[in-house]
């Protein structure tokens, strides 16, 4: 439900902030291709401003950098894959699908590879969902409503991936202490 219920923010700012034309076409493109929220975040007033390509290619370097650390560690685990799925599971290699690949108690290397990669489609489906259907939500309502009011109300969803990292961040704590009890 994150992944749909974040990526429907992202898709609301890419509309309303990210002065697109055919907004949920470029919802459903981007979060194809930038499964990570920070990304699409981030890449809202780029996108608004025009900025070069190169800029933001640039920046989903950086922002994504830490997922190259990911990788290192699962090298182990997927090797001898097939190249498409080994890039498949690469691209999508989250901090939430990160955290489930390694966590997975399954031994068996085939059925925890099919595990890896189904987890990862779902997620990555959930994503695209979420971030198309918050797109084309804010479209309909810009029919009725005016643009501006709708930018205007839009102020502030940039920090809900900031509220879902604390509500976890919280849990975990909570989790942890309620262990050591």
């Amino acid at each position: 439900m994150g992944y749909t219920t974040m990526g429907f923010v992202a898709g609301v700012l890419l509309a309303a902030k990210g002065n697109v034309v055919l907004a949920p076409l470029w919802a459903f493109l981007s979060s194809s291709l930038w499964i990570t929220g920070t990304m699409s975040f981030a890449a809202v007033p780029e996108v608004a401003v025009r900025a070069p390509v190169a800029t933001i290619v640039l920046m989903t370097i950086a922002v994504n950098f830490r997922y190259a650390f990911y990788g290192f560690s699962m090298l182990e685990r997927w090797k001898n894959i097939p190249v498409l799925q080994k890039a498949y599971l690469i691209l999508m290699l989250t901090d939430e699908n990160y955290a489930l690949e390694t966590a997975s108690q399954t031994m068996k290397r085939g059925l925890h590879l099919k595990y890896c990669t189904v987890i990862s489609a779902l997620n990555h489906s959930y994503w695209v969902l979420g971030v198309t259907v918050g797109a084309f939500v804010v479209c309909l309502l810009g029919m009725a409503i005016d643009p501006d009011v709708i930018r205007a109300r839009t102020n502030g969803m940039e920090f809900a991936m900031v509220a879902l990292f604390l509500v976890i961040f919280t849990d975990q704590i909570r989790s942890f202490v309620s262990h050591e009890k």
